[in-house]
């Protein structure tokens, strides 16, 4: 991830509440090349709002005994600074568990989203294809991985998106089910007003190329296994003349469970 940022010019640190002698320690054991600042007390954390006062009843939420060492905690997150250092854009999450990837990170922060292999397929009349990637091919334990689908429109052709008229199918993704697997709420680009010669209706649609990214967070206990995540994407195209009948496609992606390397790990807030 550090490369990747480095390569688009972009610097990036992390602030953690952690001691200079532990954030050495994580640092040579997991390799980091980017600075990991330590707040001691805490004080950069709770003046910039991100202070988790509420550890104590999310350790009781999930059976776990209240721990001194865990005093100061902030909310995990990410702010991007532009060149002056003013914030133009914050990322955080409420449970101090959730994590996302580093490739995530990237994509929805920066807008940098690189396409991976992945599972694709076209319906019959080629006027519409389908790709779709995670984020990451590993997962742990509450972390949040990014379900990436690319929907190609034939020239002419246009979907829906929400809010549709009566009798059409608006562009959807649907994700089968998994024991301890959370979905979130897809975010699509913004679609256009469309209006099609001799219906008094306004569409909203896609065309060309949408890029739609799908929060994926594995909530189970660790030893779940490795997963396939079976995916279905529905849609309507039509044309400024014809529609043709609701389809859907269907892809399939393989994401594998990897170990846990500790249960204390120091908690950094990432800063671009």
């Amino acid at each position: 991830m550090a490369e990747k940022l480095r390569e688009s010019g972009v610097a990036l640190f992390a602030l953690s509440y952690d001691s200079v002698d532990v954030l050495r320690i994580f640092t040579e054991k997991h390799g980091i090349t980017f600075p990991l600042l330590s707040d001691g007390g805490s004080h950069v954390i709770r003046q910039l709002g991100l202070h988790n006062e509420r550890v104590a009843e999310d350790h009781a939420v999930y059976g776990i005994a209240a721990n001194p060492r865990h005093v100061g905690l902030p909310y995990p997150g990410v702010f991007v600074l532009d060149q002056d250092g003013t914030i133009v854009q914050k990322r955080f999450h409420e449970s101090y568990r959730v994590r996302d990837t580093g490739a995530g990170v990237i994509a929805q922060t920066l807008d940098l989203l690189e396409s991976s292999d992945g599972a694709g397929a076209v319906d019959e009349g080629g006027a519409v294809s389908v790709r779709g990637w995670l984020d990451s091919p590993t997962y742990v334990w509450f972390q949040r991985l990014h379900l990436n689908v690319e929907v190609v429109m034939a020239p002419g052709v246009h979907i829906y998106d929400q809010p549709v008229p009566r009798g059409f199918v608006p562009l959807s993704i649907g994700v089968e089910p998994i024991d301890g697997l959370e979905v979130g709420t897809v975010s699509w680009p913004s679609p256009r007003l469309f209006r099609m010669d001799g219906l008094d209706e306004t569409f909203w649609v896609h065309e060309g190329t949408a890029r739609g990214a799908l929060p994926l967070t594995f909530m189970g206990a660790p030893g779940a296994g490795d997963h396939v995540i079976r995916v279905t994407v529905a849609y309507q195209a039509c044309s400024a003349s014809v529609c043709l009948v609701p389809s859907s496609l269907r892809l399939e992606l393989p994401v594998k469970e990897m170990a846990l390397v500790g249960r204390e790990l120091p908690r950094p807030t990432s800063t671009t």
